[in-house]
């Protein structure tokens, strides 16, 4: 049986954009090489149902799992549902991941910064075809000064809830970040269009993933300005660079700037060059503060040319 959830307002899907993805679904990253990957052994059975962990990896940016479902009993994706056309709800199939839990040595990741929301890691999820889910976490290091980074190697453990199953299904994960040394840029590139003040402050590259922090300047002082700002990203030949997670904060400084952290895919390797492109999703102007899409789907965005800022990433 299916069970039902309220969907989002788009008005709290603008906020899911920056901060993550709709319902822990993440859009899966590129895979990673095979040296760069920890095969891992761990698995956990209940009614049936069997979760392990195929692979685990840490770059530095951000951890990598893939979690693989076998067995019987369930009906649907690991990751995933369906939305109700007629009532808006959002349907899940028994056995899909209906929440994840994570502790690092112990500790939940929820207890990082001493609790605060704004500097604990992120967790997002995804699927990678039917039966299996990959999870990505970051650390909150990126979104201010002096915050909380992972450790080099570290035990992580996670607790996944399936639709339909009384039990959590807990598994022990050894985490060790890879020897490959990441390629820091630091662009200190600023741009200014009207009250919003942009800077790109620092990017790290690896061969599996591309993190950049932006730094929102004054976003306090001119609050009419600088929200709803969205991001995309390019490489210098024009193709997308899908983002694996991201999260944004004002809470960690104390003149009001907003910090991003944004994980990426890795580039191709023929790219020389990341550009942030910052625009603004239409709004319907029907006081439903639904956005407006075109005839794919896609949301309809207003770019800010003045705010566009490139980083090289030729190595």
């Amino acid at each position: 049986m299916k069970k039902v959830y309220k969907v989002m307002s788009s008005v709290a899907l603008a906020g899911m954009i920056i901060s993550g993805a709709a319902w822990g679904t993440a859009q899966a990253a590129t895979q990673p090489s095979a040296k760069a990957q920890s095969a891992v052994s761990e698995r956990v059975t209940q009614e049936g149902v069997t979760l392990s962990v195929a692979k685990a990896l840490y770059d530095g940016n951000h951890v990598r799992i893939e979690l693989k479902r076998s067995g019987k009993g369930f009906d649907g994706k690991l990751v995933g549902g369906e939305i109700d056309k007629k009532t808006g709800d959002y349907m899940r199939d028994k056995g899909s991941i209906s929440n994840i839990k994570m502790a690092i040595n112990g500790k939940s990741i929820n207890e990082y910064g001493g609790g605060d929301h704004a500097k604990r890691p992120t967790l997002v999820w995804g699927p990678k075809g039917n039966d299996t889910a990959v999870i990505y976490l970051t650390d909150a290091s990126q979104l201010g000064g002096n915050l909380e980074a992972f450790p080099d190697k570290f035990q992580l453990t996670a607790e996944v809830d399936l639709e339909g199953y009384k039990k959590p299904f807990k598994l022990k994960i050894p985490v060790q970040k890879t020897a490959e040394k990441p390629v820091v840029v630091k662009p200190n590139v600023t741009k200014t269009s009207g009250n919003v003040t942009l800077k790109l402050n620092k990017a790290a590259l690896t061969s599996t993933s591309s993190r950049l922090q932006l730094i929102m300047e004054g976003y306090k002082q001119h609050p009419e300005a600088n929200q709803d700002i969205l991001f995309d990203f390019v490489d210098d030949q024009g193709h997308i660079i899908e983002r694996i997670s991201g999260s944004g904060t004002d809470e960690n400084n104390t003149k009001g700037d907003m910090y991003y952290d944004f994980v990426l895919e890795a580039v191709g390797k023929s790219a020389k060059s990341i550009t942030v492109k910052p625009f603004k999703p239409v709004v319907i102007d029907d006081g439903s503060g639904r956005f407006k899409v075109d005839a794919n789907g896609e949301i309809v965005k207003q770019y800010i040319q003045e705010l566009e800022m490139t980083v090289s990433v030729k190595k």
